[in-house]
């Protein structure tokens, strides 16, 4: 489950609801950044992310006496941001095709700082890694990415997915089971070519 709110963010989020904008200022900064970062395997429309990323907390002030504290302000965010970065594609798409496509697009990219790793074989297993992710469907990659790149809970990213917790076990482990067999199909590739 989410990490429970340690005595200073507590602290900084009942400052927060009485009014105090540099504890608004706090958790902007601190989780700005991650809210971006999430919001671009979406879409990379860099404006649009910052238009939710700014949605969100706008709202997050106006409602800000009317909000319980959460237990992870970092989970209550991403679901936020999902939810405000949903509607803004939905209506993207719906400005755009006159219609909404239920399926989006969701992109996991392995950013320049993981590409650096030392040991070339890291690296290209890395790369195969990441062609591998891009062949799963949308919500399979959804998953994959806050398991294992944002170590997210099953059932917080049951709650961002608006997912039951056992559909989100069976979406990574069908993931895994997809990546698996795509990796290996890539080694065999990659041995018939060096024969």
């Amino acid at each position: 489950m989410a990490e429970i709110l340690n005595t200073d963010e507590q602290e900084r989020w009942r400052s927060f609801q009485s009014g105090d904008k540099h504890a608004l200022e706090y958790f902007f900064n601190k989780y700005a950044d991650d809210l971006y970062n999430y919001g671009y395997r979406f879409a990379q429309d860099q404006e649009l992310i910052k238009d939710a990323i700014q949605d969100v907390y706008i709202r997050l002030w106006t409602t800000r006496e009317r909000i319980a504290v959460p237990t992870s302000v970092k989970f209550y965010l991403l679901r936020s941001f999902r939810n405000a970065l949903t509607r803004k594609l939905s209506k993207a798409a719906k400005d755009q095709h006159g219609q909404l496509d239920e399926q989006y697009l969701f992109e996991v990219e392995l950013s320049a700082e993981d590409l650096r790793i030392n040991d070339e074989k890291q690296a290209i297993l890395q790369q195969r890694l990441q062609k591998a992710i891009a062949q799963l469907p949308p919500r399979q990659r959804e998953a994959v990415f806050l398991r294992f790149y944002e170590n997210t809970s099953y059932e917080d990213i049951a709650l961002i997915m608006g997912t039951s917790v056992k559909a989100t076990y069976k979406a990574v482990f069908r993931a895994l089971g997809k990546l698996k067999e795509i990796m290996t199909v890539m080694l065999i590739s990659l041995l018939l070519l060096k024969a």
